[in-house]
């Protein structure tokens, strides 16, 4: 399946969670905005750092042009709380532009400092990548 895994954060132990996913898929993982744009990716996960604030200006301008033939699916990989302004803020751009945004998001917490994650950690992450994409191959 064509996937990309796509992140925007300042903290490198989120970069580590999307690396963790696109090395277990063999996918490309980009920063965003990205050096080129998504194309007719299957599924894409974006691992973001959000919060109870408006999401960074280039995190929005990017979601409003993930249209179904760049992202048919997205799924979240969010750095914060559950349910917060930040997320749902995300959630609708993503919407308005037309691909489908899948109610799976997956929570992490990261702090400031360091990179590195557990073997559970990595685990975690992975299994839970797993059942996103069973779910969107079963569609």
């Amino acid at each position: 399946m064509k996937m990309r895994v796509m992140y925007y954060s300042k903290k490198a132990k989120l970069v580590t969670y999307a690396t963790a996913i696109g090395e277990a898929y063999g996918c490309l993982v980009n920063d965003i905005p990205p050096a080129y744009p998504a194309d007719k990716e299957r599924l894409v996960v974006l691992a973001l750092t959000l919060g109870n604030t408006d999401p960074a200006d280039e995190v929005r301008r990017f979601c409003k042009e993930l249209y179904p033939n760049r992202a048919q699916n997205v799924v979240l990989l969010v750095d914060g709380e559950q349910n917060t302004r930040g997320e749902k803020m995300v959630k609708d751009i993503l919407k308005e532009a037309g691909t489908n945004v899948i109610d799976k998001s997956y929570y992490v917490k990261c702090g400031i400092f360091g990179k590195k994650i557990s073997l559970d950690e990595r685990q975690k992450v992975v299994e839970w990548a797993r059942s996103v994409v069973a779910d969107v191959e079963g569609t």
